[in-house]
């Protein structure tokens, strides 16, 4: 099963640009992190629950 999260994002103000990409940039970092914690995990217990 395959899961997709997606939304659109308004900024209401201009200012805060920046601060969203940043944001958004960690959350990506994140997501790639644990996904490869699990892959890692995946193929050295022969699969998980």
């Amino acid at each position: 099963m395959k899961r997709t999260n997606t939304f659109a994002v308004r900024l209401l103000s201009g200012s805060r640009e920046q601060l969203l990409r940043d944001l958004l940039d960690a959350s990506v970092a994140l997501w790639i992190e644990v996904n490869y914690e699990r892959l890692i995990r995946y193929n050295d217990e022969d699969g998980f629950e």
